[in-house]
């Protein structure tokens, strides 16, 4: 009933194609349904076809909707999940946007969000048929659904991997910020709080945010230092008046013998220049206020040794 370039265009999409897809790579609409009858195939969204020995997994009913639904994309966490940012929550449903007054669903096991606008730039088509929001679209997008410090970590993410600049943060807020549009306070807190470069990890935007709300002027990324051995080395969060630094080692690679070493001999460069290094690790991050508290009270002791305010 399939020819082989139709079982390819259901392999490129998950199991999934559209009649006009299907007709393409040879098949009439008799054999369509013939292979519907006969349980080869069934119907999804009224327009979509599957083949049943594919599994039904969330990539899958992502081309499904997408493949339904052309104009709308996938966005929000699964989105998230999709394009590989941290910090989502966990849910079975599939978050899924189209233009306002579609007249589309309730669908089950979908979040099925309308909006206004959507441009050009704000949805990437993928060669396997999923329309997802583009890293701009999607930061603000996910405003709506996440806690502040877990968004800011998020747009940490997509400016340290180049993803998505400042400028078109910016042009977002520019575009899509409302009153009335939810997620619009949320999206530009996180642009107002975005200063100097992004931070590599959420563990080192918590230790940050957990010592600022103590009372310690941190900074991120943003202090180089010059070691002994010639080479430069960018510090985690620091404070530079107190010469007093924090690394956060959650890399696996600092639990092996080789990077332990080489962090301890790190340290001790950056002894011989007049910098504290107190470290963190997962375990440590445990309990985020018993970590934070005590690199409160180092920074303070450090402090009253150099005979400075902390």
């Amino acid at each position: 009933m399939l020819t082989k370039e139709a079982l390819r265009t259901f392999e490129k999409h998950h199991g999934l194609a559209t009649f006009p897809m299907l007709s393409i790579a040879g098949i009439s609409r008799r054999s369509l349904q013939h292979a519907v009858e006969d349980g080869l195939v069934e119907i999804l969204h009224e327009r979509v076809f599957r083949i049943v020995s594919s599994s039904l997994t969330v990539q899958a009913r992502c081309a499904a909707l997408c493949l339904a639904y052309p104009r709308g994309y996938v966005t929000g966490p699964t989105g998230g999940v999709l394009s590989s940012v941290r910090r989502m929550p966990t849910s079975d449903l599939v978050t899924f946007a189209v233009p306002h007054g579609s007249n589309i669903g309730p669908i089950a096991g979908v979040d099925l969000r309308q909006t206004t606008k959507v441009l050009t730039d704000h949805v990437v088509k993928r060669g396997d048929g999923i329309r997802v929001a583009s890293p701009a679209r999607l930061a603000f997008d996910l405003s709506r659904d996440l806690s502040p410090l877990d968004h800011r970590s998020v747009v940490e993410q997509l400016l340290k991997e180049r993803r998505t600049t400042r400028h078109q943060l910016g042009r977002m807020a520019k575009e899509m910020v409302h009153p009335g549009r939810p997620g619009s306070v949320q999206f530009m807190a996180t642009l107002m709080a975005l200063v100097g470069p992004p931070s590599e990890s959420h563990p080192e935007i918590e230790i940050a945010e957990g010592l600022r709300r103590r009372g310690i002027p941190v900074v991120a990324q943003q202090r180089f230092l010059d070691l002994p051995n010639k080479r430069r080395i960018r510090i985690d969060l620091c404070v530079p008046d107190a010469k007093w630094a924090v690394e956060i080692d959650v890399h696996p690679e600092h639990f092996s013998l080789r990077g332990a070493t080489s962090d301890r001999q790190r340290d001790r460069l950056c002894h011989r220049v007049g910098w504290q290094v107190e470290r963190v690790t997962e375990i440590d991050l445990l309990d985020l206020d018993a970590i934070c508290d005590e690199l409160a009270e180092l920074y303070r002791i450090r402090c009253a040794d150099l005979r400075i305010s902390a």
